[in-house]
């Protein structure tokens, strides 16, 4: 079909098709391209496009599809002639639908195909100028965000060269009715009641425009779309969207956000007061291993301190785990280790969202797991090497910590081991996490964690 047609013939389909679902809308009924086959007995639906503003049972997409002409009698004949037609349609049994056909024609004026739209309830008015809208867009325009489709709730009225209001649909005449102005047609849009120097605008430049505005107490978004789109071009086309309920929406999320990350900041503050009155503590301790219990539990505090500091920067409840682990491993670093020990230290981590309450099981996982190393894999040496690494798998999420310490004692096992930091490893990986824990001796020396976690489990 499409081999047949005069590259400006085919420029024009592909610059209306990609409006057509816009005029659909606007006319509040379907839209079809027809072309003619080859075979005299057939129609090809080049496109076709349901309305998103017309409630009721729609009809399968004929995009792609051939028809016969027995079957869209009105089409063949409003290309037979080069000329509109009206007619019925029988949508359902007993439920027929107004129809009406355009001829598409091009520079010479030659019929090549044929457009219909189908409704219901048809406003004449509105659908020719959907008809004109369509066949006088450019393609520079198909990507303005200001012709993208309608919404069910969005209202429409067509202004005339006069800025008189000729042409409205029922939403339209609705938000009127609530703004007490009750006869909508008629209205000049530049008169005192409603004062729209927008549309004056856009009809002397030829180009589209929107604003945000506030009109009888409620809140308006309108778009306006010339028909033609050059200088003194004709009529324009007004869409109007309450967005009055939307925006209060959205400043209530603004404030819960705003909320939700203050609680976080005061959060991070409160566990940082803990952890300086336990390091007060620390300090005061005589025995040594009071001592170590409070640091650990300094530590524990600190690693969800670090992600209730990067949820109050957040504005969702998703956090950057590598960016966590990393605060983490820097804290640990500065604060636990020896300045006579020389460690050869390696950090990667993979950036990786992850829901809040995963990511403090992983930063409380990160905070034991290198607490016990450089508490027991460099004992009685002086230097050593340390490779943490946070990866995201195509099966999961891999937190690993290799050392080339001392490795652990013949026969050790996790589950009889009675350390506290590696019960809280466990525990958490293998509960809060669905995953696994374990921990082994490497092949060329020292110690090896790997804690794996599925991604059905992290997320």
């Amino acid at each position: 079909m499409l081999s047949n047609l005069t590259a400006e013939q085919k420029n024009s389909l592909q610059t209306m098709q990609a409006v057509l679902g816009l005029a659909a809308d606007m006319a509040h009924g379907m839209v079809t391209i027809y072309l003619p086959c080859e075979d005299k007995k057939f129609l090809y639906v080049f496109k076709q496009e349901q309305p998103r503003t017309q409630r009721g049972s729609v009809r399968p997409d004929m995009t792609g599809r051939r028809v016969r002409v027995v079957e869209e009698p009105l089409v063949t004949r409003a290309l037979m002639k080069n000329m509109p037609l009206r007619g019925k349609r029988e949508w359902e049994l007993g439920v027929f639908n107004s129809m009406e056909v355009f001829p598409l024609r091009d520079a010479r004026g030659k019929c090549y195909a044929a457009i219909s739209f189908e409704s219901s309830s048809p406003d004449d008015i509105i659908m020719a100028q959907s008809m004109e809208l369509i066949c006088n867009l450019h393609q520079g325009l198909v990507d303005n965000e200001h012709y993208k489709r309608m919404e069910p709730s969005d209202g429409i009225m067509v202004v005339d060269p006069n800025k008189l209001i000729i042409a409205a649909n029922n939403r339209a005449k609705h938000m009127f009715d609530v703004m007490e102005i009750p006869q909508l047609i008629g209205c000049r849009t530049n008169d005192v009641a409603i004062n729209w120097p927008l549309v004056g605008m856009v009809m002397d430049t030829g180009t589209a425009e929107s604003k945000e505005f506030t009109m009888h107490d409620l809140l308006l978004s309108m778009r306006v779309l010339p028909v033609v789109p050059r200088p003194k071009g004709g009529c324009a086309i007004v869409i109007l969207q309450d967005i009055t309920e939307l925006r209060k929406k959205d400043e209530e999320l603004l404030i819960k956000s705003v909320v939700i990350k203050e609680i976080h900041h005061r959060v991070k503050n409160n566990l940082q007061t803990i952890a300086s009155l336990l390091r007060l503590q620390e300090r005061r301790a005589q025995c040594g291993e009071t001592r170590m219990v409070l640091r650990d539990c300094i530590s524990r505090v600190n690693s969800i301190a670090i992600v209730h500091e990067y949820l109050s920067q957040q504005d969702s409840g998703l956090i950057d785990v590598g960016k966590v682990a990393k605060g983490i491993y820097q804290a640990i670093m500065s604060s636990m280790l020896d300045p006579d020990f020389k460690l050869e230290a390696e950090f990667k981590a993979d950036e990786v969202q992850l829901p809040s309450d995963k990511a403090t099981s992983i930063a409380l996982i990160l905070n034991e797991l290198l607490q016990n190393t450089i508490e027991h894999a460099f004992e009685e040496r002086s230097q050593g090497k340390l490779q943490v690494r946070f990866a995201e798998k195509a099966e999961g999420y891999v937190l690993s910590i290799a050392d080339d310490g001392v490795g652990l004692p013949e026969g050790f096992q996790i589950t009889g081991h009675r350390s506290l930091g590696l019960k809280i490893i466990k525990t958490m990986a293998e509960s809060d996490l669905q995953g696994s824990f374990t921990l082994t001796n490497r092949s060329e020396g020292g110690t090896l964690a790997l804690v794996k976690i599925p991604k059905a489990g992290g997320k």
